[in-house]
């Protein structure tokens, strides 16, 4: 997949006028949406000013579902010392919601990434429902967006911040569409994924990778999302490719997990809306394949 240049303008967006968030600011666009679509991520960028300050809101996939990782750049934004999640809920009407969160600098900015964001705020399955992973429905999220226009940070910063982004039923078909074409990119059929009937499931701790392959010195490096390995699935569930998103381990590490992966890894496959094996992905953190809880040898 070709990037994007930044400044492509997502159309039919409408920011809702100001208003005051209490005790803190209200941040008002100054851009439009921007697309940065990469071969491995699809991002929406915007700027919010309150007239003296800035702040950057990101929004980012990369895979098709719902979980999105939610970004704020700004130095206005400054977290309580020793917090560890925010406080935040989408506009008008949204129900409160906590996410944990990394906090970084990124070109003088600070900077905070919020893992596990959706749209649809998750829901326990009805009684009797087989277990498995919640089913993505993407036109419930397109309706979410809709009803969405703004977010406030309502906690774990020093001051709360307000966010007017316009309507999100846009940004999240763009999100979709861009996904759909990431699957397209690694050689999948987006349009059997989009009425897939289950993905696919890897078992518990597998042992895959044994114990010491990722030294305890660097589990601090999965923090926020990094190093998430994407393997491509057979039909028959084995591994017919290894990438790393995002690497925060060393080269030379990741190498050998993959190897080991690629040589070990057996998984359920996905199947399609009849039910039939199909290839797919499986996307993660490698710490998922490490030795079994409660030892490291079997």
């Amino acid at each position: 997949m070709k990037k994007m240049l930044l400044g492509c303008a997502l159309a039919g967006l409408v920011v809702s006028p100001a208003a005051q968030a209490q005790d803190g600011a209200t941040f008002n666009a100054n851009s439009a949406w921007a697309a940065d679509y990469g071969d491995d991520y699809c991002r929406l960028i915007r700027s919010f000013s309150d007239g003296k300050d800035e702040i950057t809101l990101i929004l980012q996939r990369v895979q098709p579902g719902a979980d999105t990782q939610m970004m704020l750049i700004g130095n206005s934004l400054k977290a309580f010392r020793g917090s560890t999640e925010l406080g935040w809920h989408f506009l008008p009407n949204d129900a409160d919601r906590k996410s944990r969160y990394t906090r970084s600098e990124t070109g003088g900015q600070t900077y905070f990434r919020m893992e596990g964001v959706t749209l649809v705020p998750f829901s326990p399955p009805a009684p009797g429902t087989p277990p498995g992973p919640p089913r993505y429905d993407r036109a419930a999220e397109e309706a979410a967006g809709k009803n969405m226009t703004g977010l406030i940070v309502s906690s774990g910063l020093t001051k709360p911040v307000r966010i007017e982004t316009g309507r999100l039923d846009a940004p999240v078909a763009a999100l979709q569409a861009c996904t759909d074409d990431l699957l397209k990119s690694w050689g999948l059929d987006a349009e059997k994924h989009k009425t897939a009937s289950s993905p696919v499931i890897a078992p518990m701790s597998p042992g895959w990778l044994p114990q010491g392959t990722i030294p305890f010195s660097d589990y601090a490096k999965f923090a926020g999302g990094g190093n998430q390995v994407r393997l491509m699935i057979s039909a028959e569930g084995k591994p017919t490719a290894c990438n790393v998103f995002s690497p925060t381990l060393d080269k030379a590490l990741n190498d050998k997990i993959c190897e080991l992966l690629m040589e070990k890894a057996s998984f359920t496959p996905a199947k399609d809306a009849a039910g039939q094996a199909m290839a797919s992905y499986w996307m993660g953190s490698p710490m998922f394949f490490g030795p079994p809880m409660g030892g490291g040898r079997r």
